[in-house]
């Protein structure tokens, strides 16, 4: 249970942003910016997974995960112009299972494309894949 509460306190200190907004008084404090997120993010570290939008196939990395959605960087600016699902899959890590996501937002970078994006089949190998990595992350 403890592990639990160390973990959910962890979750709440990653929806806080260290960005603040521009106040149009500069004598008064800036207020934090509030999260849109409706679930937490759990950081990855170094899982690189295969993202196809049905003709291109691309590698990207996954930057964090939530229970109904994953964002990912490195990825190629010409993959999913006009694609409205991806699907994500890993040849290398079996516990992954193969996602099937609906981009929600995008950013250009310097080193490629970040998205962040829905997860249409969020299974129960979804939960467990995510649960494990959350548990790792709180360790």
């Amino acid at each position: 249970m403890q592990v639990v509460r160390q973990w959910r306190q962890s979750a709440d200190l990653l929806l806080l942003r260290p960005e603040q907004t521009v106040d149009a008084n500069p004598a008064a404090p800036a207020a934090p910016q509030v999260e849109n997120r409706h679930h937490f993010r759990v950081p990855v570290q170094s899982t690189q997974v295969r993202v196809t939008d049905g003709c291109l196939c691309a590698t990207a990395e996954i930057d964090n995960i939530s229970p109904v959605g994953i964002c990912l960087r490195h990825l190629p600016e010409q993959l999913y112009h006009d694609a409205e699902r991806l699907t994500v899959f890993s040849s290398d890590n079996p516990g992954l299972p193969v996602l099937h996501i609906k981009p929600r937002w995008e950013r250009i970078e310097r080193d490629g494309k970040t998205i962040g994006a829905t997860i249409d089949n969020a299974s129960e190998s979804w939960q467990l894949f995510f649960t494990r990595t959350a548990g790792q992350t709180a360790a």
